[in-house]
């Protein structure tokens, strides 16, 4: 499936010249069979847009996402995402796009639904960083498997450009050929085995809190408050009215004994922690 987050325009001005993209296309033909192949890859879009994060996940339709690659420190990031690894990944706006296969280059603010950054999501991950910008290439490598490469941009008022949007989708099918050669190479050289951790799902982890006390449709409603829906966001997926939301939402708070968003993401988070 096409990337669909930003659409290439047919302005020539405003694509990579054409000597260090061919620069770019060698180099990352000759890293494809290196262990470091997504170092090299990080270090040559730098080249192209600046960018503070880079960071690499490996997810599988039948395992938790694998981090393997970041320019912040890997045992530092691990410890960081260890919640996100553990199940909080399925409430990412880009996890969509992994169950959808989907290949592209996609922007947060283009896919992300219109309460996400009050969403508590946001406040676990984003809220205490200064990223303000993130664009991924999601490339689905394989029939089970999407690579996910995050470029962020940190410091107020950092967003990216239209002209830097440009660039970075005028290289995606590099990107995209480069990260399934690499990952066709390490299939058929490494075979490293997948994580033997169970694969999670969300809808089922709702379903459980409180010793599964909620109805289908609640747990519906759960999973996209989850997600950063608003009650507006939440009236339209459900084809329901506002007021029906404001019930299913007291209906939740009294069951799962909690009273605000945030103490619904602790118990959801916390139930995470216990079943690890």
């Amino acid at each position: 499936m096409g990337g669909a987050g930003f659409q290439s325009g047919s302005n020539i001005e405003s694509q990579p010249a054409m000597a260090p993209v061919v620069r770019l296309a060698a180099r990352l033909q000759r890293a494809v069979q290196e262990s470091n192949a997504f170092e090299e890859l990080c270090a040559e879009l730098a080249t192209f847009i600046p960018f503070q994060n880079f960071i690499v996940y490996v997810f599988r339709d039948s395992a938790p996402p694998v981090l393997t690659q970041t320019n912040l420190g890997l045992p530092w990031l691990q410890n960081r995402m260890s919640d996100y690894i553990n199940g909080l990944y399925a409430l990412d706006p880009f996890h969509r796009l992994t169950v959808e296969g989907a290949t592209g280059l996609f922007r947060m603010q283009d896919i992300m639904p219109e309460a996400f950054l009050k969403s508590e999501y946001f406040k676990h991950f984003y809220h205490d960083t200064s990223v303000v910008d993130e664009v991924r290439y999601v490339v689905r490598a394989s029939p089970d498997t999407s690579i996910h490469i995050f470029i962020e941009r940190e410091g107020k008022d950092n967003l990216f450009n239209k002209a830097e949007m440009q660039i970075l989708q005028d290289l995606t099918p590099l990107v995209c050929a480069f990260v399934e050669a690499q990952q066709n190479w390490q299939r058929q050289t490494l075979q490293a085995p997948a994580s033997g951790a169970p694969l999670f799902d969300l809808r089922t982890q709702i379903e459980g809190l409180n010793g599964g006390v909620l109805t289908p449709r609640e747990v519906d409603t759960v999973e996209l408050m989850l997600k950063g829906h608003s009650t507006k966001s939440l009236a339209r997926v459900l084809s329901i009215d506002g007021g029906t939301v404001a019930n299913h939402k007291r209906n939740i708070y009294f069951k799962l004994d909690v009273h605000s968003a945030a103490q619904l993401f602790d118990l959801f988070l916390r139930s995470l922690t216990l079943d690890g």
